[in-house]
């Protein structure tokens, strides 16, 4: 498909193929949101188009095949929304305390890990700041097994510190 189709199909494709839309739709706003997506799909894959074939059938086809995804993807939507349904009142809900939570700030919490043993404080920090453990057992020149056994047991560590 040359540059000059593309331009032609973008200049007169809404009007033209609005009415198609629309059927597939039956509301306005709709089949606009279907020709916005069909025509970007459409000068995306302008290159997958087959000269000397029919470029309204093209045009029509990937527009069909938009509304049958999109009809799709909003029945899979409202099957999950009708299998968890909202519960009425849910603001009236009395919430329960979160057990995660904890009356502890950031720098009393700071200072439990501060506390900790070194090797085990260096492992924690090292995951907690987010690598990995193949590169915290690297850094640290132990085997991964061990640097995942550091990580588990400040984690214990802190849970018992905290829950003190």
């Amino acid at each position: 498909m040359t540059h000059q189709e593309i331009q032609h199909i973008s200049h007169r494709f809404y009007p033209e193929y609005r009415p198609y839309a629309l059927t597939l739709t039956r509301d306005e706003e709709q089949a606009a949101d279907l020709l916005q997506e069909a025509i970007y799909l459409i000068l995306k894959n302008h290159e997958r188009f087959t000269r000397g074939t029919n470029l309204q059938a093209w045009v029509k086809t990937i527009i069909r095949n938009v509304f049958i995804t999109g009809y799709r993807k909003g029945k899979r939507r409202q099957e999950i929304t009708d299998e968890q349904p909202l519960a009425s009142n849910w603001s009236n809900q009395i919430s329960t305390p979160n057990p995660a939570e904890s009356s502890l700030g950031a720098e009393e919490i700071m200072a439990q890990v501060e506390s900790l043993p070194e090797i085990y404080r260096r492992a924690f920090l090292l995951h907690f700041n987010g690598l990995k453990y193949k590169d915290i057992a690297t850094l640290t020149e132990v085997p991964i097994g061990t640097a995942k056994s550091r990580v588990w047991t400040a984690r214990n560590m802190l849970r018992e510190k905290i829950a003190r």
